[in-house]
This record gives structure tokens, sequence and C-alpha cells, in this order.
């Protein structure tokens, strides 16, 4: 079958569904033989585990085995770190492609995967919005339905994506949403806070619990009682706390650190990371039953490079709002979109995040005069600063600490030095852009060198 696995129906030049290739599973050797389960989405997980699109009974199976993705051109089977591995020909394998007709074994039980004759109809959101992120994409259209069905509900939702995709965005997108709309959100990094301070930060603490504890404090969970907490970088927290969140995910209450009674919470979870939590779990640093509490509703963030069809829109909407400060609404441009046309072509690896500090950086070092007037200038413009940091290859902390420097140099060269008004445009108090510039070694030319 040479069709790809899957399949965009339009209506005119607009995208209104997308069709993934049907398939089931079959048991064919070992405990379970001759049970059968047929795909209802994209992803497909076989395990031990309840949650499982395939239970299966094998002691030699984990809770979460292995899974099955459509992807654009094929269905892909992944192991997901399991304890006895899965076998592709006789060969064990992390990830491989799927024909119709394969085997493969997990445990003791050998499995048949087919191709079913009816598709997966998977139907896109009819808007390109959804409480503030916006895509025309057929990958993010598909996540606005998805959010759609979720964010109304008070189901754990876990979001996976890549550094910049906007993972926090998309959970005050589920809370704007929920029922909890009205209620706070609360938002608590797990890779930023000091190990000594994670609990008392998370659960509260009683005055005099720890040294400079003079007063007692809530914790992130209490202080979004009614609404929701979002844990990001959820795949950083201590080994140690995890089965101290689990209690509080399960028991709905907290014990702040020196109380002596639980303190009862009201709180819909949402976590993101853009760790491979399967192989924490593999690799003993997460917990599973953690993951599961958690993961109840799994959303991916597709990178920028599944969705060039949004770059356009997206590097306008950041242009105009640089360049307008403002003055006018903010919402995509059509006659400005195909300004930024050109940046399709790149794979933008720090995803939204990077082109929008490619995109400010490019209108902060531009002419304004040009950007403001005839649009065959602007893009000129705008190309000709753009696209040097389009085209630099280096690692992900070497280009930020590169572009922070530039960024630095650009914006006082462009402000003659007056730091008042470089605070103002990059929004940051003096003191601190006084503190980069001295990091960067970046002194005003003529200063004294004493």
């Amino acid at each position: 079958m040479d069709r790809p696995a899957t399949t965009v129906l339009s209506v005119g030049n607009r995208a209104m569904a997308v069709e993934v290739r049907g398939f089931r599973v079959e048991v064919i050797e070992g405990p379970d033989r001759g049970k059968v389960a047929e795909a209802t989405r994209r992803s497909f997980e076989v395990g031990t585990h309840a949650s499982s699109d395939l239970v299966l009974t094998d002691e030699h199976v984990s809770r979460r085995h292995l899974r099955i993705d459509v992807e654009q051109r094929d269905c892909v089977l992944r192991d997901l770190g399991s304890t006895n591995g899965t076998r592709l020909g006789g060969v064990r394998i992390r990830v491989a492609p799927l024909e119709d007709g394969a085997t493969f074994e997990c445990g003791r039980t050998r499995l048949r995967f087919s191709h079913s004759a009816a598709p997966v109809r998977l139907e896109l959101a009819a808007r390109d919005d959804f409480e503030g992120l916006l895509g025309r994409s057929v990958a993010m259209r598909e996540l606005f339905a998805l959010l759609d069905r979720v964010a109304p509900t008070d189901a754990a939702v876990l979001i996976e994506g890549e550094t910049g995709t906007g993972k926090e965005r998309v959970a005050r997108a589920i809370h704007a949403r929920s029922r909890r709309a009205t209620r706070p959100i609360a938002v608590f990094d797990c890779a930023a806070v000091p190990a000594t301070l994670i609990e008392a930060e998370l659960f509260g603490h009683e005055r005099g619990a720890f040294t400079g504890a003079t007063d007692r404090r809530a914790g992130v969970f209490e202080r979004a009682d009614g609404g929701t907490v979002f844990l990001d970088e959820l795949g950083e927290l201590a080994l140690d706390l995890q089965p101290k969140l689990l209690r509080v995910l399960e028991s709905n209450e907290v014990f702040r650190v020196g109380a002596s009674k639980p303190t009862p919470i009201d709180v819909r979870i949402v976590a993101a990371t853009n760790r491979n939590l399967d192989a924490r779990i593999a690799e003993g640093q997460f917990r599973e039953d953690l993951y599961y509490r958690l993961a109840v509703v799994t959303v991916r963030v597709p990178p920028l490079r599944e969705r060039r069809d949004d770059i356009p829109m997206l590097a306008s909407l950041f242009a105009r709002d640089h360049i307008f400060a403002g003055d006018k609404p903010s919402a995509p441009a059509p006659g400005w979109e195909a300004i930024f046309e050109f940046m399709t072509s790149y794979d933008w690896p720090g995803n939204v995040r990077e082109l929008r500090n490619v995109v400010e950086r490019a209108v902060i070092m531009s002419d304004p005069k040009l950007l403001r007037g005839d649009p065959l200038d602007a893009v000129a413009e705008l190309r000709k600063r753009a696209e040097p940091a389009m085209r630099k290859r280096v690692s992900l902390r070497a280009a930020r600490d590169q572009t922070e420097r530039e960024y630095l140099e650009d914006l006082v060269r462009a402000t003659d030095w007056d730091l008042d008004q470089a605070a103002v445009i990059a929004e940051v108090h003096r003191k601190s852009l006084e503190r980069l510039l001295r990091e960067h070694r970046l002194k005003r030319p003529g200063a004294d060198e004493r």
C-alpha cells in the first residue's frame, strides 16, 4: 500500500478533517491469544496497565510497553523503555516502521499488525485560534480540536513538546476554557526552584518550620485553590518529591512543611515536559504511578517545523506588535505575511520562541521609516536583518549566549548607549540591563578603562 498514512480532507483550500490509516493488533501467541483491538486515534498503546488500548496479562510485558503512532507516511512502532524490550523480525528495536501483516514480540506475546479497510477520521477545529493560541496549519487545528474537548473537563493533562513550542500558553488556554477560568492559575517551574525549597514552594510552610520561615506561607496548591496548578518542566522534579506529589493528587490535601494537619485543596493539574518521560521511567528517574495520575490526557504541541504554514502569520504578528507597540490591534495581517514567507525554509530548532526573538531583533535593527512605509522596502529590510540569525548552526546554549550578546550590542548601538531607553525597549529594569552588559563585557566606546 503506497498511499500516505495521513490524508488531509479539504473543501476548496480549507482543510476540514484528517484521515489516518486504520489498523488492528491481534495477539497470535501468548496468554492473551485471540485478543484483538482496533485503533481509534493516531496513537495505540500496548501494555498491562488498564489504560492501554490493548491490555495484556503477560507478566513479562511492562505496564506501558510499546506504542504504534500513525505518522505522515508510515505507522511506526516504538518501544516505551520496556524492561524486556520489543522485537520486530527477531531484532530488538526502539523505533521501526510497520508493514501490513508484520508480527512483533513483547515479553512472551506475539502480535500481528494489519491495516483496516476503514480509516480513522479526526475532525479539525473550525477556527484558527483557541484562547489566544494561533494556527491555521492542520497540526494546530487538530490540537485545537483536542483542547476543545479536554479543556471543559477536570481531567489532568500532560503537555509534551520541545522547548519553545509554547507549552505554558497551551496550559493557560486550557485553564481559560475550563469551568475554573474565574479562579487562579498558579505556575510552578520544577527546574527553577532550588531543591531545598521545592517542598515548601509546592506545599507551603508553617512559621518556624525551618530557618528563615518567619511567617506561615501558602504553597502553589493552596494559592490555586478552585483553579489550576501548572507544573512546568515536570521531568526535572526530584525523585524524592514525586511520592509526596502523588499523595497530594490522590488525597486532595496538602501538608504544609511543619504542619500537624492537612489542608484540603480543589485544583486541576496541568503539567508540561520537554523530556521523554518514558525514558525517565525506564531509568528509574520518574515514578510510573505518578505518570499515570498526571497523563490522563496527553497533548503534544507540534514543533514549528511541523507547522510551517503558520510561520508567516506568527512572524507578521510579532513584527507588528513590536513595530506599532499597541497602536494597532494585535491580529494577523495577510499583507504583512508575504514579507515572512522566506522564513518557512528554516527548521527553527528553538521553535516559536526563537522565531519571536529573530523577528524582534530584526525589527530593532531595522530602519523604522522603512518598516512603516512601502511593504517592498519592509521585506527587504527585515530579510537583511533576519537572515544572518537564521543561517547559524550552533549549539542551543551557544546560540542563546551569542544571540543575547548580539542583541545587547545592537540595542545599545541603536539607542546610542542611552541605557534608560534601552531598558524600556528590552522590557527589563535598568539595573538588570547593566548586569547583562557586565556579563558580556560590553562597554561604551571610549569609556574609562580604569
